[in-house]
């Protein structure tokens, strides 16, 4: 399958994008360089017109980008998460449509339930509540977005949700070392998101529109990934055991 990897010169992006080149043709996206792929796109999100190039031939989304600053001198025409995040959203789903294309994976945040985190236990069925916040209002209003399309169009989209998250592997030029990072409960590792995203895009789902919980395996299970376990088959690898021995 031919998937294009949005935002894979991040953080999250960059190993989403290498993993999943492991079973699929993956074309990258971003407004800097990317990392250890044969087809990369250097583009503005904002453009409307090298965003429809860059879906020519894919079969498949996965979106991480989501709007950011000035970055190492590149710099985005629209970065609000009001703006950019939801009318980048808008155009990709709706050249997704126009396409044919299929599958759609969309990046979100356990901390649009925010509010809600004083009952210890939520499933994906917990109702958001953004507040007034760019950051989670923008991934809440984009949730919903991707509810409309699944509802109007044979497009079934799967949205990730998670919090914190850390990495195992040596640290790259993220700086990201496993020290520098808290382990709380909303975290899971760059790998087991990748995973995660493979199973989202070629698993069948019960519905066109699905929400996921994708977290490291941990005592009390605060947030749980039981959906993703049945529906997915997703097995983190590197659980709350493997976290703790280091």
């Amino acid at each position: 399958m031919n998937v294009l990897v949005t935002g894979a010169g991040g953080y999250i992006g960059r190993i989403v994008a290498r993993d999943l080149s492991a079973h699929h043709q993956v074309r990258g996206v971003d407004m800097r360089p990317m990392q250890g792929l044969d087809d990369t796109r250097i583009i503005d999100l904002n453009d409307c017109d090298a965003v429809d190039t860059a879906l020519d031939g894919i079969d498949a989304v996965a979106h991480l980008a989501w709007p950011m600053g000035v970055y190492e001198g590149y710099a985005p025409a629209e970065h609000s998460d009001l703006g950019a995040g939801i009318h980048v959203l808008y155009h990709l789903l709706k050249m997704s449509v126009e396409r044919g294309i299929k599958r759609f994976a969309f990046q979100s945040t356990i901390n649009i339930t925010g509010p809600s985190w004083d009952n210890w236990r939520l499933t994906e069925d917990e109702l958001a509540r953004p507040g007034p916040g760019g950051y989670t209002l923008g991934k809440t209003l984009a949730e919903e977005l991707c509810r409309s399309f699944a509802r109007e169009h044979d497009l079934t989209i799967a949205v990730i949700r998670f919090g914190d998250v850390f990495t195992l592997e040596e640290p790259g030029f993220e700086s990201a070392a496993p020290d520098r990072h808290p382990i709380p409960s909303t975290c899971v590792e760059r790998r087991d998101i990748a995973a995660a995203y493979h199973l989202a895009l070629t698993r069948p789902l019960p519905s066109r529109f699905e929400v996921f919980h994708i977290f490291h395996t941990r005592p009390g299970d605060r947030f749980p990934t039981a959906k993703a376990r049945t529906l997915l088959g997703f097995e983190p690898k590197y659980n709350e055991e493997t976290l703790w021995k280091r």
